[in-house]
């Protein structure tokens, strides 16, 4: 049965009422309870000290300290009486054993053992609250002793019936104010309740006409009261509803173009399979126009098999698929809204470069770990020879640390490959630039290489335009980078080889090629020459000592691309290659600055 408004706001008046009675009864009787049982413990303590100081009295007047307890079990009756009288309670002793020796009252019957000797555990005195006949008593028991003499125990009887025909008077007259209020509060509810169901009944009847599509209802309500601010807001409402359905198309249309902007496929389905939105990404990674259901999906059975898996209870799935060339990682997931049937949404990211990049970082770690190896296993073989062998002869000696000293610095130029890798991704390593002669570099690099370059009988030629402007750059990285240039033109040149190093100013650029004329490189190496970890003939590179961790060029990129220039190659296998740089002149730099 289904009760109105008006009978709900009848019935929580009297529940409010009667829950209002009950909590103030239960705090009466409570309070009254505490407050008596308190009072009474004081009272007793205070007649326990009473007691005490009784009997101590009558002792020290007739007998000495050790007749102390002889004395008191012959008079412990008539000490008893004298207590019961003077504090008008029921006294009884107990002697140090547990056994009562004497009783005001020969009807009392006290069975107080798990009192006493809990009081003899504890040493503090006992109280206890029990009921006898329906009458409630407090007992109380505490030790006896008289200049640190225990004579025995000292109990007390106190009635609480004066207690209880309290509450009972509490109780006859709070029910009877119970009854006439809970009289007055149906009576004044009832006389009230039509006055103020009217403007919710009103509003409830222009509710039904906005329903229907009529807007331009209004309420008319003259109090300024709460109901009068209702009707106010109500109206109001009515008035901006148009313009909230204008907002919400606005937004429906944004979502839209927002899904469209995705980097990543979306892809949102209902409980039926239907397809709730998508955006562009879906068509390319799946060549579907406009699906409307996840069965449009023929040849993607992976979709559907997640959609599957979610309508079925899991809670969230990632799988990589492969599909037309791509590395596809969709993550499915449901969509739980309370008061909404549960939706699910599908993510299809694009991982190809990702995984193209995790096989490029393996090739590294197995490439790097040989590197590492080849030059360590030379290093510990040689000194290995020479600490057990004791080696002496001069000519043994030489090569031996002088192959050590080439694998050692081997080692070096891989982790600064890698050091300086790292720092280049980072903007506290960015470039610091500073007007600088680039001829007067390119001299003190060649200058450097000279030396490595000798070894193999290579003779490097210099040509420049001595009246190039300066350029703003960073000289070390600069000077990085040409050296790693040269030491790759020296490394796969022949012995006896040239290379010729030029230095031109062209069209508000400097311009430096590098031409070496060894064993060259191909056209598919050459779209992967500047990558970082990719290296051309390893085996051959490994073979005569001079590997590295593939991040030469890669470094050269780098520093390139941080000088706002570009940098080219070309190559022919068996012909040699010629590696340009450009770098912007300091003018254009100026000029581009502001």
């Amino acid at each position: 049965m289904q009760i109105t408004y008006r009978g709900r706001m009848i019935i929580y008046n009297i529940a409010i009422f009667l829950s209002i009675f009950v909590f103030i009864l239960f705090c009466l009787i409570q309070g009254t309870l505490f407050q008596t049982i308190n009072t009474t413990k004081k009272q007793l303590i205070q007649m326990d000290q009473d007691a005490s100081l009784f009997i101590g009295q009558e002792l020290k007047s007739t007998v000495t300290s050790e007749e102390y307890k002889e004395s008191f079990m012959n008079n412990a009756k008539q000490f008893c009486q004298s207590i019961a009288t003077m504090e008008d309670c029921h006294t009884f002793f107990y002697n140090e054993e547990g056994n009562i020796i004497a009783n005001s009252s020969s009807d009392s019957q006290f069975d107080l053992n798990e009192e006493i000797s809990l009081l003899k555990e504890k040493k503090i005195p006992v109280i206890l609250y029990q009921k006898k006949n329906n009458v409630p008593f407090i007992y109380y028991v505490s030790i006896l002793s008289i200049d640190n003499q225990q004579l025995g125990y000292l109990g007390f009887q106190y009635s609480l019936q004066s207690m209880n025909n309290l509450l009972k008077n509490i109780l006859v007259f709070y029910s009877i104010g119970c009854v006439i209020g809970f009289s007055i509060l149906i009576v004044i509810t009832l006389s009230f309740s039509d006055h103020f169901i009217k403007p919710v009944k009103d509003l409830t009847h222009i509710s039904q006409e906005i329903n229907k599509g009529n807007y331009d209802v209004r309420i008319h309500y003259r109090r300024k009261d709460e109901i009068g601010d209702l009707t106010s807001v109500f109206n109001l409402m009515t008035q901006n509803i148009n313009n909230v359905i204008v907002q919400l198309n606005l937004e429906r249309n944004r979502l839209a173009s927002v899904l469209a902007s995705l980097d990543d496929g979306l892809l949102a389905i209902d409980q039926t399979g239907n397809i709730i939105t998508s955006n562009s990404y879906i068509k390319t990674y799946f060549n579907v126009n406009n699906p409307k259901s996840i069965y449009d999906f023929q040849y993607q059975s992976f979709l559907r098999d997640i959609y599957d898996n979610l309508k079925n209870g899991k809670n969230h799935i990632s799988e990589e698929i492969d599909c037309n060339g791509r590395n596809l990682l969709i993550i499915g997931s449901p969509i739980r809204e309370t008061g909404f049937e549960e939706n699910y949404l599908m993510i299809i990211r694009n991982i190809t470069a990702t995984k193209q990049f995790q096989n490029e970082q393996k090739k590294f770690i197995s490439s790097v770990s040989h590197e590492l190896r080849t030059p360590l296993t030379t290093i510990i073989g040689y000194t290995d020879m020479l600490t057990r062998r004791q080696v002496t002869e001069g000519e043994i000696l030489s090569k031996s640390l002088t192959t050590i000293n080439r694998e050692g610095h081997r080692l070096l130029r891989l982790v600064d490959d890698l050091l300086n890798s790292n720092r280049l991704d980072k903007t506290e390593f960015d470039v610091k630039r500073t007007n600088l002669d680039i001829h007067a570099l390119l001299i003190d690099v060649i200058d450097q290489m000279q030396i490595k370059a000798q070894q193999k009988e290579i003779e490097i030629n210099y040509k420049s335009d001595e009246t190039m402007p300066e350029i703003l750059g960073d000289y070390d990285r600069l000077q990085q980078l040409f050296i790693n240039i040269l030491h790759n033109a020296i490394k796969y040149s022949d012995i006896g080889d040239i290379i010729d190093v030029i230095s031109t100013f062209e069209k508000d650029q400097i311009v430096i090629s590098v031409r070496d004329y060894g064993i060259g490189i191909s056209e598919i190496e050459q779209e992967h020459i500047f990558d970082a970890f990719y290296r051309v003939d390893e085996d051959r590179s490994r073979s005569n000592g001079e590997g590295g961790a593939g991040l030469g060029l890669f470094l050269v990129k780098q520093i390139v691309d941080k000088h706002n220039g570009s940098i080219s190659i070309d190559s022919q296998i068996g012909e040699g290659t010629n590696i340009t740089v450009y770098l912007p002149s300091l003018k254009v730099e100026a000029t581009g600055e502001k």
